[in-house]
């Protein structure tokens, strides 16, 4: 009887384990701040040593002034956690896209996300779209065709 318990006992934890594999989140993933969009995605990270969390959850809305998109790139389980914040504007147009295009999707790969400039050596987080669009910080627009370029490699 006492053999048999304990099998149960296994059986229960891997079904418990299977089950949190299916509606829980990835472990390498953290959980999104309170203060990110529900739309915001999780950017994976080059693994470090001695990090749990290998990444970035970034996010996008609409300012408050109701005509601008901002950005923000959160770090997981940092004491400052915004990384990077700013106004962001579409290198089609060089605007901000309306609310209903600004669906956000993860880059395949984060090494092919970032743009730059020469504002105290700051490297920012292009915003890749779900409808193909690609978002970059305003002082970063001439990098929008490097962007683009590594975006179509990815695919």
């Amino acid at each position: 009887m006492k053999h048999r318990t304990k099998g149960v006992l296994y059986l229960l934890g891997f079904i418990a384990f299977l089950i949190g594999l299916l509606v829980g989140r990835p472990v390498w993933q953290a959980r999104r701040p309170s203060d990110m969009p529900p739309t915001s995605v999780w950017i994976d990270a080059p693994a470090l040593p001695f990090s749990f969390y290998h990444g970035w959850w970034f996010g996008c809305w609409i300012d408050s002034d109701g005509r601008s998109n901002r950005c923000r790139l959160s770090s997981a389980g940092a004491q400052e956690p915004t990384v990077y914040e700013g106004l962001y504007v579409s290198c089609d147009s060089k605007l901000p896209v309306q609310g209903d295009e600004l669906q956000l999707s993860a880059p395949a790969d984060s090494m092919g996300m970032w743009v730059g400039y020469s504002e105290g050596n700051v490297f920012a987080p292009a915003a890749f779209l779900k409808n193909g669009k690609v978002l970059v910080p305003v002082e970063a627009l001439r990098d929008c065709e490097k962007v683009r370029q590594k975006r179509e490699v990815e695919q």
